[in-house]
């Protein structure tokens, strides 16, 4: 039976393993961490990340890092901007990152993107040093990138805003099924087509909560979305059971269990909505 690393969650033989880890590195940052006080990283790790052994980690340029400060400082008066980062592999990281950047002098505001891996930094000219806070990431496997991204300012939809648009479609058009299925010269093809607006709508809407949760449970974690996953499957059962027994139909049942799913979608939509109004998150006084 295959081990896990105590700190990337990687599978390993016994052979191959260093005391618990993977590999060296994977032990010596999984020391630091412990040291700094921040094993929640642990807690907040939801998915496999990348063994320390297999990234690439040069000593970074201090010279490209202060003349990448002084270009930006140079453009405002409160100057932020925005890096890649390498290594950022899951909401741990995110965690570990926006705990290390706010540790830092001078940080007026910090976000990290696990999609996007980057970082981008709001911070007190004169007060900051980009070069000392690369250094710092990379002793816990992160390279901050010292090119600055072009950050363009445009409207686009999300992957979540567009799955929570999707799945109000498709529960809208089995809405619209269920109607017709009360002529019955077309029940057994809206009872057809509401059932596709149903696998549309929990491919598209409530295939990721399971996905999270399978991820977690493949380093033997919890995830928080266990919760809509049950929910989901215990609406799947009741309604259909409630359309079968009572004979309102399966369009109704299927337009039910679409609903809530969308609900779910839409709730998590709108918390993602309700943190992200600023575009960069604050530090706050003894954090």
């Amino acid at each position: 039976m295959p081990l896990i690393c105590r700190h990337c969650s990687t599978a390993y033989s016994a052979d191959s393993g260093v005391e618990g880890f993977c590999c060296a590195g994977c032990r010596e940052v999984h020391a630091l961490i412990c040291r700094e006080g921040l094993d929640d990283y642990y807690r907040q790790q939801d998915r496999v990340a990348e063994p320390l052994k297999d990234r690439r980690l040069s000593a970074p340029d201090a010279l490209a890092y202060q003349q990448a400060q002084d270009q930006l400082e140079r453009q405002a008066d409160a100057p932020q901007g925005s890096f890649t980062v390498s290594g950022i592999s899951c909401m741990g990281c995110v965690w570990l990152i926006r705990q290390l950047a706010q540790r830092q002098a001078g940080i007026t505001g910090v976000e990290v993107s696990l999609s996007g891996q980057w970082l981008q930094l709001a911070w007190i000219r004169g007060s900051f040093d980009l070069a000392g806070f690369s250094q710092e990431l990379l002793r816990f496997g992160y390279r901050l990138d010292a090119k600055p991204r072009q950050v363009v300012d445009q409207p686009r939809l999300s992957p979540l805003a567009l799955r929570v648009l999707l799945s109000i479609i498709f529960t809208g058009n089995a809405l619209l099924l269920a109607g017709l299925a009360k002529f019955a010269q077309v029940a057994a093809l809206a009872d057809l087509l509401s059932l596709a607006c149903l696998g549309f709508t929990l491919l598209l809407g409530g295939a990721p909560f399971f996905h999270s949760v399978y991820r977690a449970s493949q380093i033997r974690r919890w995830h928080s979305d266990w919760v809509p996953c049950l929910m989901i499957v215990v609406a799947l059962i009741v309604f259909f059971t409630w359309g079968l027994a009572s004979g309102i139909g399966l369009s109704w049942a299927a337009f039910a269990s679409s609903l809530t799913v969308s609900f779910l979608v839409v709730g998590r939509w709108l918390v993602g909505l309700r943190r992200g109004v600023r575009p960069l998150r604050g530090v706050k006084s003894g954090e």
